[in-house]
This record gives structure tokens, sequence and C-alpha cells, in this order.
């Protein structure tokens, strides 16, 4: 007979015991009048630029889900559930409670065209511009979007029959190994509470 036990790499994900769902890190209570269920998923939002367009400043999480998108160049649109899946601007729905576990990005060529894949050069531009993460205006992560991976987004590798040289690159762009535990984890999470305004 074998014992075995499970080793936690401390560059990723910690354990969290289910009393500790939703409480602060002093665990001294939690902070929600209750909590009936726990769900996982993650919080996401979009930033999008036209084509040949200039990437400006963008506050992600403050325009929700029904409200309009124009800037960057891009023509107006509302947002859907595709965009993002906050339903007001910059916070959480009343007494839900967020633990941020980790951070990735993705980035696409524009959705719908004949040809969506995503330019290298696009990709590297982009990725080069600084972004932070901000719970009640106190940062939690400033850099460039480069240290970010990509997570479980589309990756690949090949050539198109007959396709030009920056199309042929545009096919493998990625950012970071297409697997789901690639990701820039914060360790022990952070936690955004009701009435908390994030960005």
């Amino acid at each position: 007979m074998r014992a075995e036990t499970q080793r936690w790499d401390k560059s990723r994900f910690h354990p969290i015991m289910m009393r500790e769902i939703g409480r602060p890190r002093a665990r001294l209570g939690n902070p929600n009048t209750g909590i009936p269920e726990v769900v996982v998923q993650p919080i996401y939002d979009i930033y999008a630029v036209a084509p040949a367009g200039t990437m400006g400043k963008l506050i992600l999480f403050s325009i929700p889900q029904n409200q309009a998108y124009a800037f960057n160049g891009v023509t107006s649109f509302l947002k859907g559930q595709g965009h993002t899946n906050l339903v007001q601007a910059g916070m959480l729905e009343s007494s839900f409670t967020f633990i941020v576990r980790a951070l990735s990005f993705y980035c696409q060529g524009l959705q719908g065209n004949a040809h969506p894949l995503l330019n290298l050069e696009d990709l590297v531009n982009l990725s080069s511009s600084y972004v932070n993460f901000a719970i009640n205006r106190k940062p939690y992560f400033e850099g460039i979007l480069a240290w970010l991976p990509g997570g479980g987004g589309p990756s690949g590798t090949g050539v198109a029959e007959g396709a030009t040289a920056a199309a042929s690159a545009s096919y493998s762009a990625t950012n970071g190994w297409s697997d789901v535990d690639n990701v820039y984890a914060l360790p022990g999470g952070q936690y955004i509470n009701p009435q908390e305004t994030f960005s």
C-alpha cells in the first residue's frame, strides 16, 4: 500500500476551503447577507480598434451590456453577452462577490471578416501597451499586456495556400501557449466585494 499526497505548485492557484468562499482575507465574517451558491466563471470585457486605426486609452468594464461601444474608430454597436458579462458599469450586481484568481488576455482579428485571422504585427503592438488592474482605484497589476498570457485562446501553425506572408504569420499569432492553466495567477486571489468599483 502506498500513500500519495498532492503537491501544489506555488506559482499557480492555491486551494481555497469551502468555508472561505466569499469571505475577506481576515476571515472575520461574510460581507454579504448570505451566499446561496458559488459559481466559478470569468469576468470579461472587450477592447476593439478599427482596421488601420489608432489604439486609444479605454477603461474596461466601464460600459456594460446594452450600452453603445463607439471608441477607437469602431462603428458604434450595442454590447452584448459576447462582449462582456457585466450588467452595470464598473461594479458587480448587488450582493455579488468575485474572487480574482488570475488575469489573462486574448486577442483576435475582426470578427465576421472573410479573413478574421490575427495579424502578428497587431498582436505585438497591442501586447506592448500598458495596462493596470485596479479595485477601488488601488492597482493590483501594472505592466504590459504581454505579461498576461492567453489562457485557453486558440492557436495553430500553418500556411494557407496562396496566402501572403503577413496572412501566414497571422495564422499562428497567439499570446502564449494555448492552455487553460496559462494565466497570470494572483496568489490567494483579490476580492471584489459588493459596491466596490474595478477597472
